[in-house]
């Protein structure tokens, strides 16, 4: 399950350029939940449950809510909803009989699941709680005013300590930056973070100019089954918030094929100590310039628009590549085609066939603009989590106006993803199983790897 919150949601913590807010955010978020109240009536219909609140709400469409003290007891626990009005917010309730629940009912956006594994004055240390995880953790570092420094960790035994740095001092000492505002001072600035139980995407406008740099940090899609060292932080190389041109080496909505910082994994895939940088290229990136945003006109050589032949909007995974290709940023896709100007921030693309339910979360991606400066780029997150579908290119297509959504699955020769489209590709290196397309042998069908390398 994915995890959405936003700073437009009622009771949101506040980011802003205040020593601390960085922690609060992330707190709240992963870990304890926020806008907690309580429930004055909570009725089931058809399978689906319909909370009520007295006044206005935090809650909106792929939010989860925490529902607590309900009888019958299957209502209770962490629901994705799916509508919304002022004062109401609805979720599946399938197998529970119609009428009135009872008890003292609150509800609140739940926290997703991480734990606090040490804290200290405007520091904190958070930890999936999962234990198919990695299980490194994230440090942070909110001391400071207008970003934050963070750093994974293998093992810690106290705030102040820890074993196997991410980065280490030798790469960037003290850790990445994650930038928050371009001014030490109080005013907010707009933030969204989409987590599930094993990382988590957060996306931070520090010039309040509706372009967002997009960071991560959290277990990746390995493609080496079993990879305990498959964990990635990405954060900025130096503090870049006050420049309107300057790019945040945290954005994972720019992909490279020269050297750029910014990305480090736990461990190489060979399991030897110390941490190793990785570069992020779009799996499609073969446009005009060696690095450029996903969506924008020179990442690959698509054109404008969807897709001419199947007018389709395509979209790729942002690859890891450190001695070869680890894996990739999972729930996380880059856009081929150049489409700055078609999205707006925060729409949300439904999935139809292969990808019914699932749905495609749009971030404008960039640097703090100047005022009529040309937008940068946009990028796609997985709502309902990053589960499934392999590690191949996606196929969005338009159809009779709503966008239709195929997830071919990629072969097991490591072809990159973008070589071949198809809805019947089949293949799992782990299985034997191969593209019927190419020659070999067939094996039994129905296999998918989900995003982090699972089968």
């Amino acid at each position: 399950m994915a995890y959405l919150y936003d700073s437009t949601m009622l009771g949101a913590p506040v980011l802003s350029g205040t020593a601390g807010s960085r922690k609060s955010l992330l707190k709240a978020c992963l870990i304890d939940g926020f806008g907690a109240s309580g429930v004055i009536s909570l009725a089931v219909s058809g399978g689906v449950a319909t909370a009520t609140f007295a006044a206005a709400h935090p809650y909106k469409r792929d939010v989860t809510m925490a529902v607590t003290g309900a009888t019958p007891a299957g209502l209770n626990g962490n629901k994705r909803v799916l509508s919304v009005t002022s004062t109401t917010a609805s979720f599946d309730a399938t197998g529970i009989a119609d009428g009135s629940a009872s008890g003292t009912i609150t509800a609140k956006v739940a926290g997703a699941g991480w734990i606090e594994a040490f804290a200290g004055t405007n520091l904190i240390a958070l930890k999936p709680s999962v234990p198919e995880a990695t299980g490194m953790l994230l440090r942070v570092d909110d001391t400071g005013t207008t970003s934050a420094r963070v750093r994974g960790y293998e093992f810690m035994t106290d705030i102040t300590s820890g074993v196997g740095p991410i980065p280490t001092d030798a790469m960037l000492s003290g850790g990445g930056y994650w930038d928050a505002s371009n001014a030490a001072s109080a005013a907010a600035r707009p933030w969204m973070l989409v987590a599930d139980e094993r990382g988590f995407h957060l996306g931070i406008s520090p010039g309040d100019s509706g372009y967002f740099w997009l960071g991560y940090a959290g277990d990746i899609a390995s493609d080496k089954s079993g990879d305990a060292w498959g964990w990635l932080l990405t954060a900025g190389t130096a503090y870049v918030a006050a420049s309107t041109t300057n790019v945040s080496t945290a954005c994972n909505g720019y992909a490279g094929r020269s050297a750029r910082g910014g990305a480090w994994l736990a461990r190489s895939y060979a399991g030897l100590a110390g941490a190793v940088q990785a570069q992020r290229v779009g799996a499609a990136q073969n446009g005009t310039a060696t690095d450029a945003y996903s969506g924008a006109a020179s990442y690959s050589m698509t054109g404008a628009g969807l897709n001419a032949a199947n007018n389709g909007l395509l979209l790729t995974p942002c690859e890891l590549i450190h001695l070869g290709r680890r894996g990739t940023i999972p729930g996380l896709w880059h856009a081929r085609a150049d489409l700055v100007s078609a999205f707006a921030h925060g729409t949300i693309i439904d999935g139809t066939n292969d990808l019914a339910g699932r749905r495609l979360l749009a971030i404008k991606a960039g640097a703090a603009l100047a005022s009529g400066a040309t937008p940068n780029g946009v990028v796609f997150l997985d709502l309902p989590g990053p589960r499934g579908g392999g590690t191949g290119e996606r196929a969005v297509s338009a159809a009779g106006g709503r966008l239709r959504i195929r997830w071919p699955r990629p072969g097991p020769d490591g072809a990159r993803a973008g070589q071949r489209v198809g809805a019947d590709r089949v293949g799992c290196v782990e299985h034997g199983l191969t593209d019927r397309r190419v020659g070999g042998r067939l094996g039994r069908r129905g296999y998918r790897h989900d995003l982090y390398g699972r089968c």
